[in-house]
């Protein structure tokens, strides 16, 4: 696969890496610590956490694009934070 950006929103600015397979444990380690809902984490660790991947690799594949919102926080306390992940044309 080519080269990607992904960035977090209030996070981690969009950064350009020469794949997914670089990308996916940088955004994994800025998420893991964070204030999550375990069910929440469990879904964004499927999507970019290890061994994570294939369904954001399917989608960059068929439309350049793959993104979802971490929620951080309480349930009447949080902060939204859209992660987005493109194919990257130098």
């Amino acid at each position: 696969m080519s080269a990607v950006r992904a960035g977090i929103v209030g996070i981690m600015l969009p950064t350009v890496f020469p794949s997914l397979d670089h990308a996916l444990p940088v955004l994994w380690e800025r998420v893991r610590g964070l204030p999550v809902r375990e069910a929440h984490r469990d879904f964004v660790r499927l999507c970019i956490g290890p061994g994570g991947g294939e369904g954001v690799a399917y989608c960059l594949a068929r439309g350049g694009r793959w993104s979802t919102t971490l929620y951080v926080g309480e349930l009447t306390r949080w902060t939204a934070h859209p992660i987005t992940i493109t194919t990257h044309q130098p």
